[in-house]
């Protein structure tokens, strides 16, 4: 017993403890149905989106959006993504024949955004009908959108919030009181490194004969016999990052990324939760990667084709020991939303060294 009271104090006086490892991000993921795609984050801030029949072609130009955060007092929006450059200010939404509601359009804004007192009803109407159309200010046809998956995706939306049943839902809807519906999880919050006394200096790429070896090193193609990225970035006080290409194709172009120590010393960068391009690996291909040195973020888009109606992209800032998740996005059916679903997100604060 005494033995393992003192295992247990050493445990608690040991860095590791003091230290913790952050959680791995856990996030969701994008549901089809239909012709309706549907995600949640970790926060339980869920959107529906609807998508062009299979038959579509490059054009169609607007979906129906719906977005609810978790809560009996969550928002709740319905609204409508113009895809094209011009667009009427005001649009009508008939379901089934019937009208439904009048969306207008913010300015500089791609959404149409109906009153939300109205989004309850809307999405009632939306889960029961089976066609909606989009019509300008004059009555003229402006699209039709299918309905069909409507109802699996906003009772997704209504399972994972735990409203289905209660009055506050639009598909699964019951008697039972507004104060059953929980409140959702807290997201994590993330103390993030802002880049201080070094932000005006330029942090000097790697020797060529080094970042071969780092290519070379880890199995990445060997399209260019002269590097397509060697690239340093002033990461914080006492670290740069460092960005090797891996490997190219049509219009994916992975990199690896290391860090650089006050020293000198290179290595390959942490991540709390990476996502490689294809097969598993120990330090993750990074795609279409790009470092924002006015918000302190290194992001990727990865496409799933050229037109870049699917796909993932992360953003990740810098916690002074590896690069954090702050948010997820993907669209996994390629059906022309250049718009993807948000399934993970992290607050950041903002810290000195």
């Amino acid at each position: 017993m005494i033995q393992t009271l003192l295992a247990l104090a050493a445990a608690a006086q040991s860095p590791a403890h003091a230290h913790p490892l952050p959680l791995t991000p856990e996030p969701g993921t994008v549901r089809l149905f239909g012709d309706w795609a549907v995600g949640c984050d970790n926060g339980w801030a869920c959107e529906a989106i609807s998508l062009p029949t299979e038959d579509w072609e490059i054009g169609n130009g607007y979906s129906i959006t719906v977005r609810r955060a978790g809560g009996a007092d969550g928002y709740h929006r319905i609204g409508i993504r113009a895809f094209e450059d011009e667009a009427p200010s005001t649009m009508t939404l008939l379901v089934d024949g019937e009208f439904a509601g009048t969306a207008t359009r913010n300015e500089g804004d791609e959404l149409y955004h109906f009153d939300p007192a109205s989004a309850q009803r809307l999405a009632g109407l939306m889960a029961r009908g089976g066609e909606a159309e989009l019509r300008d200010p004059d009555g003229g046809m402006i699209e039709s959108i299918s309905l069909d998956g409507s109802y699996a995706a906003i009772l997704f939306i209504e399972d994972r919030q735990q409203r289905a049943g209660t009055v506050t839902a639009s598909a699964a809807v019951g008697d039972q009181p507004a104060s059953l519906v929980p409140e959702p999880p807290s997201v994590t919050t993330i103390r993030a490194m802002p880049i201080a006394d070094r932000s005006g200096d330029t942090a000097m790429a790697l020797p060529a004969d080094q970042a071969m070896r780092l290519h070379e090193a880890r199995e990445c193609d060997g399209f260019d016999e002269e590097l397509r990225r060697n690239e340093a970035m002033v990461l914080s006080d006492a670290r740069d990052l460092i960005l090797i290409s891996c490997s190219r194709g049509a219009y994916n172009f992975s990199d690896v990324a290391y860090v650089r120590d006050a020293d000198g010393a290179v290595t390959p960068a942490q991540f709390d939760r990476a996502f490689s391009w294809g097969e598993n690996r120990e330090i993750p291909l990074l795609v279409n990667v790009y470092w924002n040195a006015d918000a302190n973020e290194l992001s990727t888009y990865a496409k799933g084709r050229g037109i870049g109606d699917c796909g993932t992209a992360e953003r990740f800032v810098w916690d002074g020991a590896m690069f954090r998740l702050v948010e997820r996005r993907e669209m996994n059916s390629c059906r022309g939303s250049p718009h993807w679903i948000t399934v993970y997100r992290a607050n950041v604060e903002w810290v000195e060294p």
